[in-house]
């Protein structure tokens, strides 16, 4: 008796666990694999592809400029969008990373930016690149994802950036602050 009594509680037990686990999995965004996000500041929409194979973020960026102002270390680049459009962006210089692919190292500036992917913003770190021969602008990798987003690898497009922001005032360079 006393077995059967254990064996129900833990039927039950995991049978509760897996319900909570549903329930919290249908609370979480899903996106696609293909998405199209806002960037900020600049409030630039575009393609991106959501990969969780990728540890970080990486942009799209050409003409890098490092200089100095006020004691801190900025970059100046130009985004190049999903159709080829140019945003210079300037911003702080947040570090540099070596990445190991296929055809070799690369040393990548690091910068922080706003993004939005569906209903979700986070201020996030991107590493600048030449993404001229890849198909999207933006990679959207794990660092951004980790928090609470899924990818389905099914669907593509299925989730508009549709965050609620409200840009400072007192600096247009700046990052938003998001309303809820």
């Amino acid at each position: 008796m006393r077995k059967l009594t254990l064996s129900l509680l833990l039927a039950f037990s995991l049978t509760a666990h897996a319900e909570q686990n549903k329930l919290d999995l249908e609370e979480q965004s899903v996106l696609g694999h293909q998405e199209i996000v806002t960037l900020f500041p600049g409030e630039i929409k575009t393609n991106a592809r959501i990969d969780t194979g990728a540890a970080t973020n990486s942009m799209y960026a050409i003409d890098t400029k490092v200089f100095e102002e006020n004691g801190e270390k900025q970059i100046r680049f130009k985004f190049v969008d999903h159709e080829d459009n140019e945003h210079e962006i300037t911003r702080p210089l947040i570090d540099t990373v070596t990445v190991t692919q296929a055809s070799g190292e690369q040393t990548r500036y690091v910068v922080e930016m706003g993004l939005c992917v569906g209903d979700y913003y986070e201020e996030t770190r991107f590493t600048l690149a030449d993404r001229s021969n890849m198909t999207f602008p933006i990679l959207v990798g794990r660092n951004f994802l980790e928090n609470s987003l899924l990818v389905s690898s099914a669907e593509k497009m299925i989730a508009s950036p549709e965050c609620e922001v409200k840009l400072a005032k007192k600096d247009p360079e700046e990052l938003p602050v998001v309303q809820h």
